[in-house]
């Protein structure tokens, strides 16, 4: 990991730490009671690939993300706040055991949670 790097991708180990990271994620989340119902019947290598493509995006790297629409992909599928969380803990976990820095992990669960209102369906209006 080149933790002094400006961008968050490179401080999350590049694209092989983070690919990495996110088969280490699926392996937690596909271990979960609460999660992994979510993900029968999804082809998972197209699975990680994609949510590598998302979170190298989401986290500066030089890669597009080329999968669906969030808000789409997402809809009425029954994903609350705490299945969310429950997501971004597995994140958060397995980035630590691949090195990351807390701080890095605070940086990338604070990107992630500007897609929560995508993902959740929720609306976050002030007022």
């Amino acid at each position: 990991m080149n933790h002094d790097s400006p961008e968050l991708f490179d401080r999350m180990g590049g694209a092989d730490g983070l690919a990495a990271i996110v088969k280490d994620m699926y392996e937690r989340i596909f271990n979960d009671p609460e999660l992994s119902p979510f993900f029968k019947n999804v082809q998972t290598d197209r699975l990680k690939k994609m949510q590598y493509e998302f979170l190298a995006s989401a986290f500066q790297g030089p890669v597009n993300y080329t999968g669906a629409e969030l808000t789409a992909i997402h809809h009425n599928r029954g994903i609350d706040g705490g299945h969310f969380a429950k997501f971004c803990s597995h994140f958060a976990d397995a980035a630590r055991a691949h090195g990351a820095k807390e701080s890095d992990v605070d940086q990338a669960l604070g990107q992630l949670s500007t897609y929560k209102d995508k993902i959740t369906g929720d609306s976050n209006v002030d007022g």
